[in-house]
């Protein structure tokens, strides 16, 4: 009986179905619910009108960070704290035109306060609670990110005017257009900090940018820009690889390959990039020749010198280049910083310690860079300070002097040894990884990239 009744029941199901239909149940009303999004969206837009208020200041000709204050409605116990936190504690301390300040109150009562310059990508943010009572303040850079190009010039009379012409990004500006004075500045900015990479780091040892440009070379790069999308703007970042072929004939690159420091390098410093050629030869020297560009040898190496302060002869171990105060000093060459400070009559000086022995002396200095110390890891050309009149001296210059396994030594009649190469396992690395590099640059490019005479002749062979 059991069975029977499951077979009619069975039976009655199969013949008083509905049909099966392919799309059945009707369509997701999607106006429906975007409508309904936007009506609780608007509502909640109300409710904080009604109950948050933003109340901004700029600074216009002659305007104080005080005014600001004032302005936007800050008085008492939060005026004092927002000024002892903007200016001793965050270090805004003092406004430009444009600059902006924003209070935001909640049923009229502040709980935040940015500080927004006008040359600075970011804001200050102070944040307080209902007893007026600074939480926590802090600086809140804008967001950005990092984006590769490729740039292919030909240069007519100068590499300057053939960025200008071919290598400055579209969206160098929010309008795409070159049209305020911030605009101008930018874009000058952008070009100088492209050639100053492309001459004066890259290829400073392999080609001489006043004499050996011709017109009719050719120039290709792969370089990294910063974007902000909040402003919608680019930056320049830095040159990943470049060739440089010369009309008259032949090449020279600058391969990349990241790697970490010489072994002098503390524990824990981080993958640095350098460029090499096609061999692994390193592009650079172990040192470049003077600490401040375009300085003026204004004393020279000598074991015995009259002395323009103490008035008696004596030996001048180092050379003295003379350069306007302030004038960036570099250092020379890779390496870890082992005396930063006052010594007698040297007045402000950095010491920093090579590889192979050697050790280098900045005296004079007006001041140090920020960010550094005893101990801290430089690289070829970074700033390490700035060229000043400390101790016994006359006037604006820096003091440069070299030892060599503690034993003085002329830099100029100094052979500099090349930078180390690239050997074993980081050598078949950088193998690995030039096809791939060309591969992708040739796509972003939109064609075949130039190889050196003798590689060419050799894939042909094969």
């Amino acid at each position: 009986m059991l069975i029977t009744l499951f077979l009619v029941a069975m039976g009655a199901t199969f013949l008083f179905r509905n049909p099966h239909r392919q799309t059945g149940g009707d369509p997701w009303p999607f106006q429906a619910y975007m409508r309904r999004t936007m009506e609780f969206r608007n509502s909640l837009e109300a409710i904080l009108a009604d109950t948050m208020e933003i109340r901004t200041a700029r600074v216009e000709e002659g305007g104080t960070l005080g005014g600001l204050l004032y302005q936007t409605g800050i008085e008492g116990s939060r005026y004092l704290s927002c000024c002892e936190l903007f200016i001793d504690s965050l270090g805004w301390t003092s406004v430009r035109i444009g600059d902006t300040l924003q209070a935001f109150y909640a049923r009229d009562t502040l709980f935040e306060v940015r500080g927004i310059p006008v040359n600075r990508r970011g804001y200050f943010r102070i944040l307080f609670d209902r007893s007026a009572a600074a939480l926590e303040w802090e600086w809140v850079p804008e967001d950005n990110y990092r984006r590769l190009r490729s740039v292919t010039l030909v240069v007519s009379s100068s590499v300057w005017e053939s960025i200008a012409g071919g290598g400055v990004p579209r969206d160098l500006t929010p309008t795409g257009h070159i049209v305020t004075a911030r605009d101008s500045i930018r874009e000058v900015a952008y070009i100088k900090s492209f050639e100053d990479q492309l001459a004066n780091r890259l290829f400073v040892y392999d080609i001489d940018f006043y004499y050996d440009v011709q017109p009719g070379d050719s120039v290709w790069v792969l370089l990294e820009e910063v974007r902000y999308p909040m402003s919608q703007e680019t930056s320049f970042g830095r040159i990943i690889a470049a060739k440089y072929d010369f009309a008259l004939g032949g090449m020279t690159e600058a391969i990349p390959f990241f790697h970490r420091p010489d072994s002098i390098a503390p524990a824990g410093t981080a993958v640095i990039l350098d460029h090499y050629h096609r061999d692994g030869a390193s592009l650079r020297t172990m040192f470049i020749k003077m600490p401040v560009p375009f300085g003026r040898i204004s004393s020279e190496y000598s074991d015995a010198r009259m002395h323009p302060v103490l008035g008696y002869t004596r030996a001048h171990r180092g050379i003295d280049y003379a350069a306007p105060m302030g004038t960036e000093i570099y250092a020379v060459g890779d390496g870890v910083i082992s005396f930063r400070g006052w010594s007698g009559g040297y007045g402000n000086l950095v010491r920093v310690r090579h590889v192979n022995g050697y050790e280098t002396g900045y005296g004079h200095m007006s001041s140090f860079a920020t960010g550094q110390e005893v101990g801290s890891y430089v690289r070829q050309g970074d700033v390490i300070g700035f060229v000043g009149s400390t101790g016994l001296s006359t006037g604006p210059h820096v003091h440069f002097e070299m030892k060599k396994n503690g034993s003085y030594v002329n830099p100029a009649t100094e052979i500099m040894p090349p930078a180390n190469p690239l050997l074993d396992m980081q050598l078949q690395q950088f193998n690995q990884q030039l096809p791939v590099l060309e591969s992708t640059w040739s796509r972003m490019a939109g064609g075949c990239l130039p190889v050196p005479e003798a590689e060419a002749d050799t894939s042909g062979a094969e």
